[in-house]
């Protein structure tokens, strides 16, 4: 995970969207996502929690902080800013802790179940979130696979 920095810049990112997604990216704080992001991938997990304001992510448990990894990734792609384009692979939790991660705290939920994303069934989260330090918001999706039922 360390010294690995994300395959786009920020700017290669935003030029990739249309005028009005850029403006929703922005709305949804995505240049902050994107640089916290970058930042983990680009630092690892120990120099970027001592640099962090709030010492995160707070976990140390390998798996966990591969999922953090994995939503950092997808954030620098400038996933989970649309219904149709989420993030995925994270779970709730890892999901939240991603956020945390960000300093952000949930405000809002509000979730579709049996949702087909790429012919996978699964949940499709829409959580709002605020800052904790100066307040401004972001609403993000998560897309959580169903577990396969064992025969």
């Amino acid at each position: 995970m360390e010294n690995n920095p994300p395959h786009q810049s920020l700017d290669e990112v935003m030029d990739n969207l249309s005028e009005s997604d850029q403006l929703h990216a922005l709305e949804q704080q995505f240049p902050y996502l994107f640089t916290k992001a970058a930042l983990f991938l680009e630092q690892g997990t120990e120099t970027y929690r001592s640099t962090d304001f709030f010492n995160e992510p707070k976990t140390t448990d390998p798996e966990e902080l591969k999922i953090l990894a994995v939503g950092c990734s997808q954030l620098c792609m400038g996933k989970g800013l649309k219904e149709s384009d989420p993030l995925t692979e994270l779970g709730v939790t890892g999901f939240y802790q991603l956020m945390q991660m960000m300093h952000f705290q949930p405000t809002s939920r509000t979730t579709k179940r049996g949702i087909y994303i790429d012919e996978i069934r699964g949940t499709l989260d829409c959580i709002s979130f605020r800052h904790a330090m100066d307040g401004r918001t972001s609403t993000l999706y998560n897309f959580c696979v169903y577990p396969k039922l064992e025969d």
